[in-house]
C-alpha cells in the first residue's frame, strides 16, 4: 500500500499541474474542499458519508455516486484517503451506476432511467456514535424520455458524446444546456425555487472537456462559465464544502441554502481541478496496483 500512495502523490502532482489555469483561479479554496471530504471519511467502511446534517443522508454512505466521485476528487486533491476509498469501492462491487462514471472517463448507456436504490449493509461509526446505512444508487426500469429537460443529464449525455468522438453532438447539447441559464443559475425541469449548485460545476466540467477537444463553441459562453466559477466560490461554506443549493435575492446577493454534501463538493473538485480525460486510465492503473501482492 505504501507504493500505491507514493504513486498517488506523483500522479496527483501531475494532475494538478495539468489542470491549473484560469478557471481554477476563480474556484473555491482547495484546502477547504479537501478538508471537508476527508472529514466525512468513515474508517469502519473505508468510504465517506453523504452529508453532514440533512437526514437521511447524514446517516447514509452512498457507494454510487458519492464515493465513486469522492475517490477521484480526493486523488486530485492529493489526499492519502483516495487509495483507501478506491479499495473499499471494489469490495462493494465498484461505484458505477450507469450515469456518473462518465465524469471519470467511462461511456454510459444510451438511455437514462429513473433512479432507485438498494441497501448493501450497515456499519457502526465510532466517531459519529451512529449506525450508517450503506446504499447504492441504481438507474433502471423506467426510461426517462424527458431527460433533455434536466441540465445534469444534458451534461452527462454530452460528455458521453465526446467520449464517442462526436464533438458536434456534444456542442449541440452544450448549447441546449446554456439555453437553461437564466443569468443566475440553471433553471431546468427540476428547479423549485432554489438553484442546484452541482449543475454549475457540471457546466464548467463540460466547458473544459469541449475546450480540451478543441471545440470553438466554448468561446461563446465564457461569461456564463466565469459566473459559474464565481458562484461556486461564493457557495463554499466555512467547513470547506459547497452548499447544495442557493438563491439569489432581489439585490443580487447569493444566499447559500441546503446541506453540505459529498457529491456536490466532489463534482466541484473534478470540474475545476481535474485534468480531463485522464481519470479513466488513472483508475485502471490504481486497480492494477491494488491487486499487486507487492503493494500489500
Amino acid at each position: 500500500m505504501g507504493q500505491l500512495l507514493l504513486l498517488v502523490a506523483v500522479l496527483v502532482a501531475s494532475l494538478l499541474q495539468a489542470s491549473s489555469g484560469v478557471l481554477a483561479c476563480y474556484g473555491p479554496r482547495v484546502d477547504g474542499l479537501r478538508g471537508f471530504l476527508e472529514a466525512q471519511y468513515v474508517p469502519e467502511a473505508g468510504l465517506l458519508r453523504a452529508a453532514v446534517a440533512a437526514y437521511p443522508d447524514n446517516a447514509t454512505i452512498w457507494v454510487a455516486s458519492d464515493n465513486l466521485l469522492a475517490a477521484r476528487a480526493l486523488l486530485v486533491l492529493g489526499s492519502p484517503l483516495a487509495g483507501r476509498v478506491l479499495e473499499a469501492l471494489e469490495r462493494y462491487g465498484g461505484g458505477f451506476d450507469g450515469v456518473h462514471e462518465v465524469l471519470i472517463g467511462y461511456r454510459i448507456p444510451g438511455v437514462f432511467y429513473e433512479a432507485g436504490e438498494v441497501v448493501l449493509g450497515e456499519v457502526y461509526s465510532h466517531s459519529l456514535g451512529a449506525v450508517l446505512v450503506v446504499k447504492r444508487e441504481l438507474h433502471c426500469c423506467r426510461v426517462m424520455e424527458d431527460w433533455s429537460q434536466y441540465a445534469d443529464l444534458v451534461v452527462y449525455r454530452a460528455l458521453d458524446q465526446l467520449l464517442a468522438g462526436d464533438i458536434a453532438g456534444a456542442e449541440r447539447l452544450y448549447r441546449l444546456l446554456m439555453s437553461m441559464w437564466d443569468g443566475r443559475g440553471f433553471r431546468d425541469a427540476a428547479f423549485s425555487g432554489a438553484y442546484e449548485s452541482y449543475k454549475l460545476a457540471l457546466a464548467v466540467y463540460l466547458h473544459r472537456a469541449l475546450a480540451a477537444a478543441g471545440s470553438p463553441v466554448v468561446g461563446e459562453y465564457w461569461g456564463v462559465v466565469e459566473e459559474c466559477c464565481r458562484l461556486l466560490k461564493l457557495l463554499q461554506r466555512g467547513d470547506g464544502s459547497i452548499a447544495t443549493h442557493y438563491r439569489v435575492d432581489d439585490n443580487g446577493a447569493v444566499v447559500p441554502v441546503g446541506d453540505a454534501n459529498v457529491e456536490t463538493t466532489s463534482i466541484t473538485v473534478l470540474a475545476l481541478y481535474s485534468a480531463y480525460p485522464l481519470a479513466a486510465g488513472l483508475h485502471a492503473r490504481m486497480l492494477e496496483l491494488l491487486q499487486d501482492p507487492a503493494c500489500g
